[in-house]
């Protein structure tokens, strides 16, 4: 369990899958996902019975985020991307939660999580046109690094030292 001032992050659970499918379906939700974006929402179970496994196992971290109160915000994730071969974080939001400050301080719990795990550096990935979330990441202290196609998406990759 990873805690800041305002969230839970916990790991993910199968009980979690309801409310994340329902963010998923949320309009815009998966606007700037390429994974999600291109997935049938009939896949989402499987998507997320991976991301639990590889929670299990260690090869990927995939919270849950909640408020104090217990009310579902979204979910968060460090994982390692094999397309760039980058470790990588990023914070998805149910629309209820957006421009809160929600995603920026889940992102400074996880920078403080991952540098007690011995990590030096994070990165994120952001598809080019995704504004709000290239500030956040700044105003979390990532600093945009490079812009890279991938599989037709223009990405802005940025990194974080911890």
């Amino acid at each position: 369990m990873l805690n800041t001032a305002r969230c839970v992050l916990s790991p993910i659970r199968e009980e979690d899958f309801l409310e994340i499918i329902n963010m998923y379906g949320e309009e815009d939700s998966n606007k700037y996902i390429r994974p999600l974006r291109e997935r049938e929402p009939s896949t989402y179970p499987d998507f997320l019975n991976i991301k639990l496994q590889q929670f299990e196992e260690g090869t990927g971290f995939f919270w849950t985020v909640r408020d104090r109160q217990g009310l579902f915000l979204g979910t968060a994730n460090l994982n390692f991307f094999e397309p760039l071969q980058v470790r990588h974080c990023g914070v998805h939001l149910a629309r209820a939660a957006w421009g809160k400050g929600y995603a920026t301080e889940i992102l400074l719990g996880i920078q403080q999580w991952a540098k007690s795990k011995g990590e030096n550096e994070l990165n994120a990935l952001v598809e080019m046109g995704n504004i709000a979330s290239m500030k956040m990441l700044e105003k979390a202290g990532f600093t945009l690094v490079e812009q890279r196609e991938l599989n037709g998406d223009q990405l802005a990759i940025y990194k974080c030292e911890l």
